[in-house]
Parts: C-alpha cells; sequence; structure tokens
C-alpha cells in the first residue's frame, strides 16, 4: 500500500506533463508576454486539476447517491475538457477564463440549490476560487459581476428558509454524510487551491527571474561589443603610435595618444553609464 501513493503521484505527474505539453506547449512558445503566459498556465491548472478532483468527488457521490451532483458533476467535467480544447486551439487567456469562472461558480450553484440550498464549505471554496480565476484572467469588472450574482444566490436561499419555501430536494442527499464528507472534500479543495493559485504566483515569479536573466545577458553582451570596439581602436592606435615614433613623426604621435585618450573615455563613460542604469 505505502508504494501505491508514489506510483499513483508519479503517473498523475507523468498525465499532467503529458497533457500540458499536448494542450498548452506551443501557445506558451509564441505568447511572449509572461502575465499571458501565467494566466494560460492558471487557467490549464485550474481546469485540469479540477477535473482530477471531481473524478474523485463523483465517487463519493455515487456512495452518497446523490442524483443531482451525478449530473451535474459531469456537466462541469465536460465544460473544464471544453476549455482546455479551447485553449489547444489558441483562444485567448481572457474568453477561456471567462467560460471556465462562469460555469464553475453558476453549476455549483445549482447543485447548491437541489442539495437543500447546502452552503457548505466546499461550495464556498469554489465559488472564492472561480471569483478569483475570473479577476486574474479577465478583469475586476467582470469579477463583481460574478461576485454579485453569487450574493443574488446568497440572498435568495435566505429568502428561501426564512419562508420555508420546499425546493426539491435530491433523494441520495443525506444531511449526515454531507458533513462526513466535509473534511474530505475541503482538505481536497485547499490543496487544489495551493497547487492551482500557488503555482500561478510561481510561474509569475520564475517567468520574471528568466526575463530579467535574458535582459541582463543581453546587456552584458551590448556592453562587451562596445568595448571590444573600443580597445580595438585603441589598438590601432597604439600600433600607429609605435610607427610614427620610429618615424619621428609628433603630429601623428599625438593625434594617436588624442584618439586613445578620447576612446579610453568614451569606453569608461559607457561603463558608468551602464552601472547607472
Amino acid at each position: 500500500m505505502a508504494k501505491l501513493f508514489p506510483k499513483s503521484w508519479l503517473l498523475i505527474k507523468s498525465i499532467y506533463l503529458n497533457t500540458e505539453k499536448t494542450v498548452i506547449g506551443n501557445l506558451l512558445l509564441h505568447t511572449e508576454n509572461t502575465y499571458e503566459q501565467a494566466k494560460i498556465k492558471l487557467i490549464f491548472d485550474y481546469a485540469f486539476f479540477y477535473i482530477m478532483l471531481l473524478l474523485s468527488f463523483l465517487f463519493v457521490n455515487m456512495l452518497s447517491q446523490n442524483a443531482v451532483n451525478m449530473i451535474i458533476i459531469p456537466m462541469i467535467i465536460l465544460d473544464l475538457v471544453v476549455c482546455l480544447l479551447l485553449l489547444k486551439k489558441g483562444i485567448s487567456a481572457r474568453t477561456v477564463g471567462l467560460f471556465a469562472s462562469f460555469s464553475t461558480l453558476i453549476l455549483p450553484i445549482l447543485s447548491s440549490l437541489l442539495n437543500n440550498q447546502d452552503l457548505g464549505p466546499k461550495y464556498v471554496l469554489i465559488w472564492v476560487m472561480s471569483i478569483l480565476v475570473c479577476y486574474i484572467t479577465v478583469n475586476l469588472s467582470t469579477a463583481l459581476i460574478w461576485s454579485l450574482i453569487l450574493c443574488a444566490y446568497l440572498i435568495a436561499v435566505a429568502w428561501i428558509k426564512i419562508n420555508n419555501v420546499v425546493i426539491f430536494v435530491t433523494p441520495g442527499y443525506s444531511s449526515a454524510f454531507q458533513y462526513l464528507a466535509n473534511p474530505f472534500t475541503v482538505g481536497m479543495y485547499l490543496l487544489f487551491f495551493i497547487r492551482a493559485l500557488g503555482q500561478y504566483y510561481r510561474n509569475l515569479i520564475s517567468m520574471e527571474q528568466m526575463r530579467t536573466a535574458e535582459k541582463q545577458k543581453q546587456h552584458l553582451s551590448l556592453i562587451n561589443q562596445h568595448l571590444t570596439k573600443q580597445f580595438l581602436l585603441v589598438k590601432g592606435f597604439s600600433a600607429s603610435g609605435k610607427t610614427a615614433i620610429l618615424k619621428g613623426e609628433t603630429e601623428l604621435l599625438e593625434s594617436c595618444f588624442i584618439e586613445i585618450e578620447k576612446h579610453c573615455g568614451s569606453a569608461i563613460d559607457y561603463l558608468n553609464d551602464s552601472q547607472a542604469k
């Protein structure tokens, strides 16, 4: 049993890397903006790991015979697969993020409504996650609209509970089972949060470090080219100065010294300007 977990993790990692290469490999190569690259990877991680998570939740809901979630969970999985296909086709991260965040907000709201208006942490966490993904990949205005939709649903649930309005409840819904399943589902969602959002910020930092290193490399290359040019000119004037000494041409020798001094000064000024930048 102890050997099963490392093997399972290696299998998931292999599936993840191969899927990432297939879906967004070419897209990342043709995207120069580091922020856009990070958004693409965030959407991919969000869709991929959420699919993995929902597959395990589907098994749990089969055990509890929750008919509503057995229908809604495959619908969410299908939407996330569509998101991966859209990324593969090169659709912008903004458009895919809009679709992914909206579908993972509305479908869990529907699941909550038909599960006795359940407002447990497993629903709250994914609602928050979908709004954050919308904020990062789309914009603040859309994220606020998603927030208003969620608040409107919460107000509707409060009205339903206060007025004892009867809403269809799936026959497989069991409050006791939901309470027992909460530690498992919340723990899985927290791991999902850490992997998706945590990796997003790590990607931003890593990409920015790579971009800075590349700029420094280019800058050092320019410095090297400029100094090499100056030193070659100095070497040439130095050779001319030796010839002038042998021939006794003082005017040419003086001109060589002036040029050597000028180019040495130019090299020093260039180095000082480079350090200042």
